[in-house]
């Protein structure tokens, strides 16, 4: 599985169903799940692989410094579109209902990142999008979370990934920069 394929699918996906992709925080929480949760049980488990991304206990909950450099290719090779909104002294709310200037991505205070694919001309013209060859495994598992996930905001995601861990603030400062396998293991949870 390649992992620019999956992420640049995830976006696309979510693209779709929803829009625009509002915050580099839900688009971490949202690859977590796809890793980390099995739907039969709706607990977090150990890594299942999917994703090829490694997560890691952090300030806001699990993230992968992966997801970062992968998007920054995919950005680079003009397969999605970033627009970055930095605060400004105007009070402006998104279409999503995100108050711009109060919002804090990923440690990137009054900043917010904005992802969609980018499509061809051709592609809009005929109507289809990018054939991404994905495992019929993963696509059903992105578009189970998306469903189930995909339009809450980034911090109600933090939330959840958060309690799906059993994460306090003294555990999070605990385990910060462990990784999600070892947290568990460590706190008996699988």
């Amino acid at each position: 599985m390649e992992r620019l394929g999956l992420l640049r699918y995830l976006i696309t996906r979510h693209y779709e169903l929803y829009g625009k992709l509002y915050g580099r925080k839900k688009l971490q929480k949202l690859l977590f799940l796809v890793e980390h949760l099995d739907l039969s049980s709706r607990r977090v488990v150990k890594s299942t692989g999917l994703t090829g991304y490694k997560f890691y206990i952090w300030l806001y909950g699990p993230f992968s410094e992966e997801v970062y450099k992968d998007l920054e290719t995919l950005v680079n090779r003009e397969d999605i579109i970033e627009e970055v909104i930095g605060a400004d002294t105007r009070i402006r709310v998104d279409e999503a209902g995100v108050v711009l200037p109060l919002y804090d991505d990923d440690e990137a205070p009054k900043v917010i990142y904005i992802y969609q694919p980018r499509t061809s001309i051709l592609q809009r013209f005929l109507g289809g999008r990018d054939k991404v060859e994905i495992n019929e495994r993963v696509k059903e598992k992105i578009e189970w979370v998306l469903k189930e996930f995909g339009k809450l905001r980034p911090s109600e995601l933090e939330d959840i990934t958060m309690r799906l861990l059993g994460l306090t603030q003294d555990k999070k400062l605990k385990y910060l920069g462990v990784s999600v396998d070892e947290y568990l293991e460590k706190e008996n949870l699988v």
